[in-house]
């Protein structure tokens, strides 16, 4: 199998919503590294690779080889965020699959009849399916399909079924992409009988690539066979929140004789607990290793 492999390791603490008043915060975590140390602006991103249903279904569209990707987040607290996804092109269109899985760390429990032991005190797993496909004139259209499963304090239970949808356009300017996406579209995530709605979000975006430059072209004495350039930018609404932009970039160098190096820079605005991230990325053929820090 034609694969790629994505490593990520963030040491950034864990903040819950801002203002919000919704279930499942867990699942608005940017976990791809270069989407994270972009700073989460990946809606019109087109080439997104497996991690792309985590901001837009319509990103996969356009993989044209089976992708695998693994990420970790290791915060502060003994909070743990993993993801695994995979992505396989199909004769139209490409499918994907996912796995998000959060642990918020132990607490001692104290209950009314003198019972005290120590238990996860939030232990969350959200699967996914995805499929994206190619329209004429540059268009592209995806869904994803989630199922999600909370429980707090080993103790109470819930689950949820979702549906994300989204388009992107790569529009007929040189580089310039757009696309939106609207995502946890389902009912609300009760605990038995109080219910919150799930983080129901419209984010909205664009990115212009420039294109590879031949380096010795411009300077024959530079070390580089070509360097690239992306920007993007996005908007971001969740429920009950104020709206937060984010804005990234990435250059990508490859120097000669050697493979793609990446470096990212990001911000994520309105929103006090994220601010700044960085981050880089390390391409040897099919595989990439990367690393996002927010």
């Amino acid at each position: 199998m034609k694969g790629a492999a994505l490593l990520l390791l963030l040491a950034a603490p864990w903040a819950s919503a801002e203002t919000g008043r919704t279930a499942a915060v867990f699942l608005k975590r940017a976990m791809g590294a270069r989407a994270a140390a972009m700073g989460g602006a990946h809606a019109a991103v087109l080439d997104a690779g497996p991690d792309a249903p985590q901001h837009n279904p319509a990103g996969l569209a356009r993989l044209a080889r089976p992708a695998l990707t693994s990420s970790y987040l290791n915060s502060f607290g003994g909070v743990i965020h993993g993801n695994a996804a995979y992505a396989h092109p199909l004769p139209y269109g490409v499918l994907g699959a996912g796995l998000l899985y959060f642990n918020a760390g132990d607490i001692g429990l104290n209950l009314s009849d003198g019972t005290k032991r120590t238990v996860t005190s939030e232990e969350d797993m959200a699967w996914t399916m995805s499929y994206a496909a190619p329209l004429p004139y540059g268009l592209s259209v995806g869904a994803t399909y989630r199922y999600v499963r909370l429980e707090l304090a080993e103790t109470a239970s819930a689950a949820s079924h979702q549906g994300d949808f989204g388009a992107q356009w790569r529009t007929p300017v040189k580089g310039l992409s757009l696309g939106a996406a609207y995502q946890y579209l389902g009912p609300d995530i009760v605990f038995e009988d109080e219910g919150d709605p799930p983080p129901k979000t419209f984010r909205y975006g664009a990115a212009l690539r420039f294109p590879d430059v031949d380096a010795a072209k411009i300077d024959p004495t530079v070390d580089l066979a070509a360097f690239d350039m992306t920007l993007a930018g996005d908007v971001v609404q969740t429920v009950f929140e104020k709206s937060s932009p984010r804005a990234g970039v990435e250059f990508g160098l490859t120097p000669s004789l050697m493979t793609r190096v990446a470096v990212r820079l990001g911000y994520v605005y309105n929103r006090s607990s994220e601010g700044f991230t960085l981050g880089a990325g390390f391409r040897s053929g099919r595989y990439s290793f990367d690393y996002g820090h927010g």
